[in-house]
């Protein structure tokens, strides 16, 4: 099974704070390999501090897709499970 690779990027990596209300959540830029030529652009909504990303590569695991309200594919948001690649080893598979 292939998983979706988000990678944070060096210098682009700083989660940025927003308030709703009360309520604060982090914002990360990340960029999405989707089969494309190049990355695309992503926002990453985490609601702490500590759930935010480091510099590397990470695979959006299963358990983070859902069912819609429809039966549509989506991303549970609330839900988001990462796990880092090691560099080494996507270099083999490349």
């Amino acid at each position: 099974m292939s998983n979706l690779i988000i990678e944070i990027v060096q210098n682009h990596d700083r989660p940025e704070s927003r308030k709703f209300g009360e309520r604060e959540v982090y914002q990360q830029k990340g960029y999405m390999h989707n089969g494309g030529a190049f990355p695309q652009e992503i926002k990453l909504t985490f609601e702490s501090l500590p759930e935010c990303l480091t510099v590397g590569k990470f695979e959006l695991l299963p358990c983070s897709y859902k069912a819609g309200k429809y039966g549509d594919l989506e991303i549970d948001r609330f839900n988001m499970q990462f796990q880092k690649i090691d560099e080494n080893q996507l270099k083999k598979v490349v």
